[in-house]
């Protein structure tokens, strides 16, 4: 009888999503992450989504990286040779300028990101949001528009 493993957690479904999921990223297989969340169930993608956040929390590249994947920037692995992803190079100035990704701000589909937290983002420096606004066609809009907007959003990606 072997010992191997006695007394360890073993590991989840979860936590094999995840470390899959941190591997794709890592290795920027945008295909293999859309056969991953493209097969589970939404409580599932955000679980596996909030595990990447927190295995990514000092890859500030990858993290970026992962933003561009889902503001549909990078859909394909030839899409990683392009010579540069202006929502993954936004995302990468936010998070070294203190903003978090899904927290502070958040990438979606159409190369877009949407500033959730206006107030951490109005204290940034002069030059970061110069470069955003210059980068983007910045509107404000009211919480009932966003809130319309984000549903919209969700229902559009919603698999049913």
């Amino acid at each position: 009888m072997s010992g191997k493993g006695f007394g360890q957690r073993q590991p989840t479904k979860i936590d094999k999503l995840v470390e899959s999921a941190v591997r794709y990223c890592q290795q920027r297989q945008p295909e293999a992450l859309d056969q991953t969340f493209d097969n589970l169930p939404v409580k599932l993608n955000q679980q596996v989504v909030t595990g990447i956040l927190a295995a990514f929390q000092g890859d500030i590249d990858s993290l970026s990286w992962l933003c561009g994947y889902f503001a549909s920037e990078i859909n394909s692995t030839s899409d990683n040779q392009k010579p540069r992803h202006s929502i993954a190079e936004l995302s990468k100035l936010l998070i070294t300028s203190g903003m978090k990704p899904f927290g502070d701000f958040a990438p979606y589909p159409g190369c877009r990101i949407v500033i959730l937290n206006t107030d951490k983002f109005e204290s940034l420096p002069e030059e970061v949001k110069t470069i955003v606004q210059q980068a983007f066609n910045v509107t404000e809009q009211s919480g009932e528009e966003a809130q319309r907007i984000n549903d919209a959003l969700l229902q559009e990606l919603t698999v049913t």
